[in-house]
């Protein structure tokens, strides 16, 4: 289920999707793909709703590149992210 957040209250509020017979097999691909990125049916469909939003305002940018920036603001987050040093070349980095 989708969930979405009602201006008053503020609460999840859960929103059905519904698959027809025909979209059995894509069904089946998302349940598929989801246990293999460790995710539930839901949330895989919650990444590809967010990637497809992503991707239909920026349609000059490959998948792969929104991919890496959301796994680098992800990292980011966490604490991972190293500064840049502009202009400063290491031999053997």
């Amino acid at each position: 289920m989708a969930v979405t957040t009602t201006r008053k209250t503020r609460r999840l509020t859960p929103v059905p999707v519904r698959f027809s017979e025909q979209e059995r097999g894509f069904l089946r691909l998302v349940e598929a793909r989801a246990n293999a990125e460790s995710r539930s049916v839901s949330g895989q469909l919650k990444y590809y709703a967010r990637l497809g939003m992503i991707a239909k305002d920026n349609p000059d940018l490959p998948l792969s590149l929104i991919e890496g920036v959301l796994e680098a603001r992800e990292e980011f987050k966490a604490g991972l992210g190293k500064p840049y040093e502009w202009g400063l070349l290491k031999p053997g980095v």
